[in-house]
C-alpha cells in the first residue's frame, strides 16, 4: 500500500528486523506499491507460477516507471521487495536530511564505494544520507566537491528518494523534491 498507514497485510510483509529474515515468502497481490532497491518504487502487476532454474515457483512482476518489468520468484522477493516508507520512516528520513553532513572519509573512492553500498540497500535512511552529504557537498563555496562518480550516486539516490517519498506522502515529485531540500535547508537555518 502507497498510504503510509501501515495496513494490517503491510505489516505482514514487513514483519521484524527485515523481510530478508522472513521464514516464508510474502504474500503479496497485484495491485500493491512495492520498492525494489535497484529500481524504486514499483507496483506488483502480475503473480504466477513461471520456470527458474529449470524449477516451477510462484513468481511476481513488478513493473516501474518506464515500463521496466522485473520477475521475481517469492523466495526473491522476500529478499529483495520491502513496502513503501510508512509515517516513522519518513520522520527517520526527514530527521537524517536535516542532521550534521556526516564525517567524510577523505579517499573519495572509499566515499563513493560506502555510498555505492548504501544505494544498493536501498533504504529510505540510507538514501536519505547519501542525499544530505552529497547536497552539503554540492552548496556553493563547499570546499570539497563531489567527483563524478559519487555525483552520479548522489543523484541515483536523490531519483529513489523522491519517487518513494512521493508515493509514500501522495504528492507529486516536484513536491516531495522541495520537501526533501527543506529537510536539508531546516539544518542549515539552526546553524545561523
Amino acid at each position: 500500500m502507497a498510504d503510509g498507514t501501515g495496513s494490517t497485510k503491510e505489516r505482514q510483509f514487513r514483519s521484524s528486523a527485515d523481510v530478508r529474515e522472513a521464514t516464508r515468502p510474502p504474500d503479496v497481490g497485484v495491485g500493491e506499491t512495492v520498492v525494489y532497491a535497484a529500481h524504486g518504487v514499483g507496483t506488483v502487476v502480475a503473480r504466477g507460477r513461471n520456470i527458474v532454474a529449470g524449477t516451477e515457483r510462484e513468481c511476481v512482476v513488478v513493473e516501474f516507471e518506464a515500463g521496466l518489468r522485473v520477475t521475481l520468484s517469492l523466495d526473491e522477493a522476500a529478499c529483495r521487495l520491502r513496502p513503501v516508507a510508512d509515517r516513522a520512516e519518513l520522520d527517520l528520513v526527514g530527521s537524517t536530511l536535516a542532521a550534521q553532513c556526516g564525517a567524510h572519509e577523505r579517499s573519495w573512492t572509499k566515499r563513493i564505494k560506502d555510498s555505492k553500498a548504501k544505494l544498493a540497500r536501498g533504504n529510505p535512511g540510507d538514501l536519505a544520507e547519501i542525499v544530505r552529504d552529497g547536497a552539503g557537498r554540492e552548496r556553493p563555496g563547499a570546499t570539497d566537491r563531489l567527483s563524478d562518480g559519487e555525483r552520479r550516486v548522489y543523484l541515483r539516490a536523490r531519483e529513489l528518494l523522491v519517487r518513494e517519498i512521493s508515493t509514500a506522502r501522495r504528492v507529486d515529485v516536484d513536491e516531495a523534491d522541495g520537501w526533501i531540500d527543506t529537510q536539508i535547508a531546516s539544518f542549515d537555518e539552526s546553524e545561523d
